[in-house]
Order: structure tokens, then sequence, then C-alpha cells
């Protein structure tokens, strides 16, 4: 049911049952009424009706909801059937109200700052992460309706509906977040219009498809409509899921709160990309602080050194090598033969290639295939004393600032 069918209907049973002419208007009064509020516009500031039992049970009582018959010029015992058969309606149709703090924390998170393994996971167009094969989920709070308790309810989807609009592209948001969905495979539902013959399984999908697309239309048109209203984080979601990169763009132009680690991934330049790394690495995320300092970026690499491996002790001190900066790669040698370990020493060696002792030492006395691993000794370049103490210092604040 939608809220104006409600309304409709809510209007003629308490018109028949009063005896007298209710006007229409009142019915959404003495519906906020009902639920603890002292006009239609002031519970629409705070909440939106829904049905199906989803959300918070009415808050006023009976002598509450009589007075406020009374207020709008309803006599008294005519406002008394009144409000005893708009409460009646009320728990026939199982009306609830669910506040606007509720449906953003449930179904409009702020972005969160996580340690993904992989930056570039998506790359393939596989990404369990991201919104190639299946949207993003939001978590539900701790209390109050799940998601999928929420588009359940009819009634909430059309009031979201009819409050989102042109002038509130956030709106458009919170219901393409709501009807957030994949694509349903429309292949079964083709066949059976053709006269193929389903099985029980079949006609199951088929439900589930006829069920979805009406869903994932809705959910493609609000999307839009709030990138293209300003919403920076719907400009990023369409033009991931819709594979549309002038979206994307748009995000990376655009203000507003974004998952600036999936800004990254998307970036339509290595300039955006290392410009919403560093914003990632500094909210947080500690994926994007590796990913910097893999590119070379001396602020990511001075962060990742407190904690890095030896491996990437290496490579950062290879790095600075190449790009002659003498300083940097004795302060990443210096750190690490404080952890026990020296880069200008090779590490190469062979080991067994298969059979029984595969990947252990190579035994010259048991033969067989080999292969080589490990890396080479790197050839630092000459540094003066004064700047050798000064790598030293580098390296032990480095070393004070690890956990």
């Amino acid at each position: 049911m939608t809220l104006k069918e409600l309304a409709h209907l809510a209007h003629q049973t308490l018109q028949d049952r009063a005896g007298c002419p209710v006007k229409r208007s009142h019915v959404h009064e003495l519906l906020a009424a009902a639920f603890g509020h002292r006009s239609w516009a002031a519970f629409l500031s705070e909440a939106v009706l829904a049905d199906a039992g989803v959300g918070s049970a009415p808050a006023s009582g009976l002598p509450e909801l009589i007075g406020r018959a009374v207020q709008l010029g309803y006599p008294q015992p005519a406002a008394a059937i009144i409000a005893t058969s708009l409460q009646s309606y009320i728990a026939e149709h199982r009306l609830a109200a669910i506040s606007w703090a509720h449906l953003h924390a449930t179904l409009i998170p702020p972005p969160k700052v996580d340690d993904r393994e992989d930056l570039d996971d998506d790359d393939d167009g596989d990404d369990d992460e991201g919104w190639d094969d299946e949207p993003p989920k939001a978590e539900a709070p701790a209390s109050g309706p799940t998601r999928e308790q929420l588009l359940g309810s009819p009634m909430l989807v059309s009031s979201l509906e009819q409050v989102a609009g042109p002038a509130n592209p956030q709106g458009h948001f919170l219901v393409a977040a709501l009807c957030r969905c994949s694509r349903p495979n429309p292949y079964l539902y083709k066949e059976s219009l053709k006269g193929r013959v389903l099985t029980a399984i079949e006609r199951g999908w088929v439900d589930d498809y006829l069920r979805l697309e009406p869903q994932y239309r809705r959910y493609e048109a609000h999307l839009k409509a709030a990138a293209l209203g300003g919403v920076r984080a719907a400009a990023l979601e369409y033009g991931k899921v819709f594979e549309a990169p002038e979206f994307i763009a748009m995000a990376d132009r655009m203000a507003g709160d974004v998952d600036a680690l999936e800004m990254a991934r998307s970036a339509p330049s290595d300039e955006s990309r290392a410009r919403w790394l560093r914003t990632a690495a500094e909210q947080g995320s500690r994926t994007a602080l590796e990913a910097l300092a893999a590119d070379g970026d001396a602020w990511a690499e001075d962060q990742v050194a407190a904690w890095a491996e030896p491996h990437w002790l290496r490579s950062a001190a290879d790095r600075a090598i190449d790009s002659r900066d003498a300083m940097r790669a004795w302060t990443w040698q210096y750190l690490a033969l404080e952890r026990g370990v020296d880069l200008t020493r090779s590490t190469m060696a062979a080991y067994h290639d298969g059979g029984e002792r595969d990947g252990q030492f190579y035994d010259s006395d048991f033969g067989g295939p080999l292969y080589a691993n490990g890396d080479e000794g790197l050839e630092l370049p000459e540094l003066s004393r004064a700047s050798h103490r000064e790598a030293k210092a580098r390296a032990k604040a480095i070393l004070r600032r690890t956990p």
C-alpha cells in the first residue's frame, strides 16, 4: 500500500465511523498525533511512515489522540470515535514510524576505513569488495529494523519516493540504498515466454526475477538522480555499478563524503589515484598507506617503515638508490640492521625444485632440478660520516614510532 492509498482508505474509514465529515488533510495530522507529533510536518522532519510492522509503534495513547481531534475542531463524541477508529486502523495495517536517523545509519553509514588486502583486486572485474558483481551492503545498527526488513515495507518505499525529488537528492540516495541489488538474470523468464516448461526450482528463479527486476530499475533510477543531484557517493556508485566512467570523473570533482579507497580504485588518472590514496591513508587505511609507499611516496614510506618487513625495506632502499637519495637508502639500511637484517648481504640461494626435498636448500649430494631464489645484496651509495649519523638518527626515530 502506498501512502496516498493509505490516506484515502483511512479517510473513508474515519468518516464512515465518525458520523460527521472528516477533512482529508486531518488524516495526516491525526496520524502524526498518534506517533507523538504535533503536526504532520513535524512528524516528517523526524521520521517516515512504514507498514508491515517495521519500525516503532505509535507513541501516543487514546486521550492524547482524542485531544488532538478536538483541537482540529471535532466534537468530543466524534473525536473519541475518530481516535478509537484510527488506533484500530493503525493496528490493522501494522503502521509504524522509522526515524531518518535510523534510515541513514542503516542504509547510508559513513564510509568505513578498512584494510582491504589488495587495493587493485577488482581490476579483472571480479571484486568481492566492490560493486562489480554485488553492490555494497550496509550493516544494520545495533538495534532497529535491518535493510531487508525495511525493504519488506511497501509503504516505506512509497513514502521515501514521495519525499525524494529534484530538491532532495539525498532522498533519492536513500531509496537507491534501500532498493540496491544486483542485476537479475532474465534468461529463464524469457525462456518461459517462449513456451519452455520450467522445473519448480526454475519457476522460483523466475519469481525472483519478477520481484527483483522492478527493484533493480528503481535502484538505478534513484541512484542516477542522486548522482546528478550532487551526491558524491551516489556518483561513484553509479559509475562503478553501471560502468559509467563519466560519473566517476564527476565524483572526483564533486564535494561531499565518499569512500576514499574506492575512489582510489576507480580514479580516472594517476594524479587522482595518488590524491585519494593520501586521503584514505590519512583517514587510517593501512592498505592505502602501503600502496602509496610502494609508489615511492616519501611520507607514506616513513609511516610504513615503522612496521615494515625486511623485504619492504629492501624495496624502499632500492627505490631511494634509483632516485639517488643516499640518505633515505641508508636510513632503511640502518633500520634493517636494527632488526637483524643487512640489506647489502645477498640472500640468493639454490633450492630443490620438486621431489621429496622440494623447497629445501639444494644439496648436490642428492642432485636433481633446482631453482634460485632470494635477493641480491644492495650496493649502497657513499655517505659522509655526518650523514651516516643523521641516517641512524632517522632510523631510530622511526623505530620509536613502532607500536
